[in-house]
């Protein structure tokens, strides 16, 4: 029953590929660009980036990547495989690269730029490149445990099977490891680790619990969680898996820069510490297998986990195999998702800066296979930011700040204090509060801030006016409720207290210098909270709370146990790599 299903499975999934036939250069004495070097822009996920195209009369002969500011690792592979493939191709016609599409778009576009300033036909150029079809190869393979997905969970979990003896094989559907991880700072709580042991520190787990339940209860929800048993039982042995893994090669020192609790920090942030977990994984032969999508679990007529079907580009790969951890991470660059299981966070129209891979294929999977799905998620919040539209437009976007300002939401009303009390607060009043979008009013008081105003102003990403009433008219809020609010405001800056949310009088500034200007920020956030119910080692329960055989969740995949409606800073990968560890453990000992 085992071999037929995974066989009707392969067969399934066996969709038609393609292969790339390179269009020729243009016939001898045919011109269609003007020969030589050539000077584009594009615009990345980051800011502009810049390339070098050399033209001969009938080819595009070399690209190179001149400039950018990309996050490195993330974007590596478009940079090393676009230019390439379009030099080959003699096409702009060519596939972005999984995980850096915004990074691809952005040297597709530079490139463009050259085409033009070189003559060249653009749409001709854009056209497909010709496509023979070509089926998936069907391949089976036999492993001990598979760990789908390659950040900082993924791979403590790899490198915890493999020290319980298991032959081990990570797939990562992105072309590079690291999922949000590669983004993060790289800094892991580590409560009672031994790299505090030679300071005065308080790393105690009593002391970090009532900070935690501080920040968990700002909010003002009750949402059921943290689940305390589960809490301490993770969190109690952070310091113990920064500990391991500094026995197995990863590089920290000890932090304390974010408040009363002990963080360990690799020197090279997030993309150096999966840099370095992947090298230590692979030189103890675990393979990490990348651009290799987890497609579907494959299970037996009980409904035990027996293997996991995946795709590359060319190949349909049903692998055999005791156990598998899914280590997918997040919902939050599936919009969808999010607006299933999270409709305040969609409601509070948040922006997500977690990995594009980030789309919910472990949930989607494991609710295939009978997990079920905690009743309630959340997010992990970020800062908040400056409407896109407007940084995309103006350089200096980003030093406009909120603090002193009077800031709304879309009914025109005052929703919290403008002056953060922590980095993740402002972003946590807004989704509680809903009312998207938020305007933060300015004046032009400041000539600097008034600069950048004007140019958002011309730009069409920001409101002006020269009265609260017509402000509020091009904001698209009531004028009456917006004029209310900001007369009650300037009432309690003349009085030097906010007796509304409590605003520091040194951040109560008052805002009477025509013109008026009004921007969006947003909530951002960079991981989801939820996932599907498991046991502390990991397991993924099923409705009657049993453990599916074979199936083990860790990190995002189940997190809503650790947390309110609220966030932790830097607290996250400590959490999901002790997770990692004890389940990849487990899932070695089945």
């Amino acid at each position: 029953m085992k071999k037929l299903i995974c066989l009707l499975l392969a067969s399934l999934l066996c969709l038609a590929g393609c292969s790339t036939t390179p269009k020729a250069p243009a016939a001898e004495g045919e011109s269609l660009f003007k020969a030589g070097t050539y000077t584009g822009v594009g615009d990345g996920r980051n800011g502009p980036i810049t390339v070098e195209v050399t033209f001969t009369a009938g080819a595009i002969e070399s690209i190179t990547v001149k400039e950018h500011t990309e996050t490195a690792g993330i974007c590596d592979p478009a940079i090393e495989k676009i230019p390439g493939a379009v030099v080959e191709s003699q096409s702009l016609g060519v596939d972005t690269v999984a995980g850096a599409t915004l990074t691809s778009d952005g040297i597709l576009k530079a490139i463009e730029d050259c085409v033009v300033q070189a003559g060249g036909d653009v749409e001709k150029l854009k056209a497909a490149t010709e496509k023979t079809p070509q089926a998936k190869t069907e391949e089976s393979r036999s492993t001990d445990v598979v760990v789908v997905g390659s950040g900082i969970t993924g791979m403590s979990a790899a490198l915890s099977a493999k020290e319980a003896g298991a032959d081990v094989v990570v797939i990562e559907k992105q072309a590079t490891t690291g999922g949000t991880t590669a983004i993060a700072g790289g800094y892991l709580i580590s409560i009672d680790s031994k790299l505090y042991d030679d300071s005065d520190f308080d790393d105690s787990l009593e002391t970090f619990r009532k900070y935690w339940d501080e920040r968990m209860s700002y909010s003002g929800q009750e949402s059921g969680y943290p689940d305390e048993e589960r809490w301490e039982a993770i969190v109690s042995k952070t310091g113990e898996t920064v500990d391991w893994l500094q026995e197995k090669g990863v590089t920290w020192e000890a932090f304390t820069g974010f408040g009363p609790y002990p963080t360990a920090h690799n020197p090279a942030g997030g993309r150096g510490l999966i840099d370095e977990m992947v090298k230590i994984a692979e030189a103890q032969g675990i393979e990490v297998i990348t651009e290799c999508k987890g497609e579907k679990l494959v299970l037996d007529d009980q409904g035990a986990v027996v293997g996991i079907v995946a795709e590359t580009s060319d190949k349909v790969i049903t692998f055999n195999t005791a156990s598998v951890v899914l280590a997918t991470g997040g919902i939050s660059a599936n919009a969808e998702m999010v607006k299933q299981y999270s409709p305040k966070v969609d409601k509070a129209g948040t922006i997500s800066v977690a990995a594009a891979g980030s789309t919910g294929d472990g949930l989607t999977m494991a609710l295939e296979a009978g997990a079920v799905p905690f009743d309630s998620f959340f997010t992990s919040i970020c800062a908040t930011t400056v409407d896109p539209a407007l940084a995309s437009q103006v350089a200096d976007a980003s030093k406009l700040t909120t603090n002193k300002q009077l800031g709304v939401n879309a009914k025109g009303e005052r929703f919290a204090s403008e002056a953060a009390v922590y980095f993740d607060a402002l972003g946590s009043d807004m989704i509680q509060d809903g009312n998207a979008p938020f305007y933060y009013i300015y004046d032009s008081s400041d000539a600097e801030i008034a600069k950048i105003l004007e140019q958002g102003a011309t730009a069409g990403a920001v409101v002006k006016a020269d009265t609260i009433e017509a402000l509020a008219e091009g904001m698209k809020v009531d004028a009456a409720t917006l004029k209310a609010t900001y007369d009650r405001y300037q009432e309690q800056v003349a009085a030097g207290k906010d007796e509304d949310f409590g605003k520091a009088a040194e951040n109560l500034t008052s805002l009477e210098t025509a013109p008026y200007y009004a921007v969006v920020f947003y909530p951002t956030t960079f991981g989801s909270q939820g996932g599907v119910l498991t046991s502390e080692t990991g397991q993924v329960l099923n409705q009657a709370k049993e453990a599916i055989p074979g199936l083990y969740a860790a990190g995002e995949m189940s997190n809503r146990y650790f947390y309110n409606e609220n966030y932790v800073l830097a607290a996250s990968l400590g959490l999901y790599a002790t997770t990692g560890r004890i389940a990849g453990a487990a899932a070695a000992a089945k």
